[in-house]
């Protein structure tokens, strides 16, 4: 695809959806495009992308992902179609019945004691950047933090003085006022007053989202969500595997255990709906479905 076809797509998928997105939805269009050919996918029927979609599914995408991925190809024909390559759309009327499972895999969340080990036991691979990881965990483990939120986070949303952290929300969650724990007030003001400015001077150029920014790369620009994935690449000693999303589902799934109110923990994790909550609830018994099935002697 020509840079001028390049840019009116990009602009096309704008439209309607945030410059965030739109990284998201040029990747997949771009793999589709590899995978079939540009030159084929302008004249493609049916067939072909119903094909496209059985190598994703052998290939062992998520269904979410998969119906991801089916929503920027349509944009994708969309385009060619209010831009006058085709005179069709070939897959408007495609949907995939792939079902996702919603069920909380509670036997592969975190225990307590792995939660300890993220917090007392990483050990990140230089210096600099483990103390960066460190205020990572904490905000992980303490207060159940999203991606996004980790990633939106500026340093004035950071109360050393009042001991709070403003969370700013998003479409999932609600903004929230939390407070800190001790240890945190201590551990944010070595990394604000040390770290992070060393972070900012390997970065010239820093715009102003960058130089407000609390969580930064390690070449001083603002996380972006690729990123704060490869944060923590090496597992534990124990071979633990750290996954952000996982951490704040273990959490929510101990603060329940613990007899925490429904009402509480919606307001810790800033979920919009009390049934978001009441599904990590209901995955105690399922638990306990889980180990009566695994120590069963006719099993």
């Amino acid at each position: 695809m020509n840079q001028q076809d390049k840019k009116a797509l990009e602009n096309h998928i704008l439209e309607c959806h945030s410059p965030r997105a739109l990284y998201g939805y040029m990747r997949i269009i771009g793999q589709y495009l590899k995978y079939i050919g540009e030159n084929r996918a302008k004249t493609a029927v049916y067939s072909n992308i119903v094909d496209y979609m059985g190598v994703l599914r052998k290939q062992g995408m998520h269904p979410k992902t998969m119906r991801n991925s089916l929503f920027a190809i349509k944009m994708y024909y969309q385009w060619l179609l209010e831009s006058g390559f085709r005179d069709d759309h070939p897959c408007r009327d495609l949907y995939l019945k792939d079902k996702i499972n919603r069920d909380m895999p509670v036997e592969s969340l975190y225990t307590k004691e792995e939660l300890t080990d993220m917090l007392t036991g990483y050990a990140g691979r230089l210096p600099l950047m483990r103390k960066r990881d460190t205020v990572v965990l904490s905000l992980l483990v303490h207060q159940a933090v999203t991606n996004f939120e980790l990633i939106e986070l500026k340093v004035q949303d950071i109360d050393l003085q009042k001991g709070t952290l403003t969370l700013p929300g998003c479409v999932k969650t609600k903004a929230r006022v939390l407070p800190l724990k001790p240890q945190q007030i201590m551990l944010f003001s070595a990394y604000i007053k040390y770290c992070r400015p060393l972070f900012l001077n390997k970065n010239p150029k820093a715009n102003q989202v960058d130089k407000e920014a609390f969580i930064l790369s390690r070449r001083g620009s603002k996380m972006s969500p690729t990123s704060l994935s490869a944060i923590f690449r090496k597992p534990l000693s124990n071979g633990c595997k750290i996954t952000i999303q996982k951490v704040r589902q273990s959490v929510i799934a101990h603060m329940l255990k613990t007899g925490a109110d429904l009402r509480i923990v919606q307001a810790v994790t800033g979920h919009k709906n009390v049934s978001s909550v009441e599904a990590y609830r209901k995955t105690e018994m399922e638990e306990m479905k889980h180990i009566i099935q695994k120590l069963h002697p006719l099993q």
